[in-house]
């Protein structure tokens, strides 16, 4: 067997892979162990604030809670948590060491390809949805009386083209199959990660991860400046403004503000791994760090929301929460 080992990819049937014994005090095991006692408080709120959104149903003419915001943020925050899930599959879980004896016992196959893909598909979800975060509101300071049928309307359509829109950039995973790799400097031997194999036209994921990076972060930024210009505008039109409505606003502003600091590390550390991947440079460690990225959109935007918005407060006696259509209308009443 081990004659062969060299026409199978990864570690695949390689003895010295095979021989592997896993050694939980090493560092990669802690990278493994840290994540978890932020994420799980952090899925805790998730869950509470799609739980606020089930109630809000009931609720919404007493609260005056606008859903299509809640229901995007929401959404957003459920996939930034299964992205977090699907690349722990994929990198930190396999960096540890525990499963690379099994991997490299087996051949390439589809359920390790199916994990690759997950990650990647989420990956891709986790991009689109921040942008129609502010896309909501801009709709209900431009529309005050309409926003809600045309914000409807937008998310049942929206939102089913953002599910199919990862395929796109996925498709050539269909023929491929996942393996395992050994990861480079400085990782030692036996920490692996799930990559694939004789994928369709030879394509790779790096460069359609930082194109859509630079195009979603580029659209995201420009509508959170039309958001703010927008909210600012209203703001000076409207002579009594209650404090929860604009600490609402305030919330909904440094959540999509968030949002796109998330571009900017995950873009960072991506063209950080194109440029310095399998040396021995420092920036190598980037590949370390890198995870940690992505759990910056699913922990500190969903804590910071939680955390600003008044709606999840004071929710009783909570009026103009969510950027609600009663202040809005105020503003227009005020202009005319």
């Amino acid at each position: 067997m081990s004659s062969n080992a060299t026409f199978w990819p990864g570690v695949h049937f390689n003895q010295s892979y095979i021989d592997f014994q896993y050694n939980w005090n090493h560092f990669s095991t802690y990278l493994a162990i840290i994540p978890w006692f932020y994420m799980l408080p952090s899925f805790v709120i998730i869950c509470k604030i799609l739980k606020f959104y089930k109630n809000s149903e009931v609720a919404s003419i007493a609260m005056k809670i606008d859903r299509n915001v809640l229901f995007v943020i929401s959404l957003s925050q459920l996939i930034c948590f299964c992205l977090f899930f699907f690349d722990f599959l994929m990198v930190r879980l396999p960096a540890t060491g525990i499963i690379s004896s099994f991997c490299a016992s087996i051949a390439p196959n589809h359920w390790l390809k199916l994990i690759l893909f997950l990650a990647l598909y989420f990956t891709y979800l986790a991009m689109a949805f921040p942008f129609l975060v502010p896309v909501v509101p801009i709709l209900i300071v431009l529309f005050p009386n309409t926003h809600n049928s045309i914000n409807t309307k937008i998310i049942h359509i929206g939102v089913p083209i953002l599910f199919l829109y990862p395929i796109c950039f996925t498709f050539y995973f269909i023929p491929a199959l996942g393996i395992c790799r050994q990861f480079t400097f400085p990782f030692p031997f036996g920490s692996v990660y799930i990559y694939h194999y004789q994928s369709a036209f030879g394509l790779k994921n790096s460069f359609f991860h930082l194109y859509n990076i630079l195009f979603w972060m580029t659209v995201s930024i420009g509508a959170n400046v039309i958001l703010f210009c927008r909210v600012v505008k209203a703001k000076s039109q409207l002579m009594n403004k209650s404090k929860t409505s604009y600490r609402a606003e305030f919330s909904i502003t440094i959540t999509t503000i968030s949002m796109v600091a998330s571009y900017v590390i995950n873009g960072t550390f991506l063209i950080a791994y194109i440029s310095f991947s399998g040396t021995n440079s420092y920036i190598s460690y980037a590949e370390v760090v890198r995870p940690f990225g992505n759990d910056i959109q699913a922990c500190v935007v969903t804590w910071l929301f939680y955390l600003t918005h008044p709606a999840f407060r004071n929710s009783t006696n909570s009026v103009d929460t969510v950027f609600s259509t009663s202040s809005q209308r105020r503003t227009q009443r005020t202009v005319s």
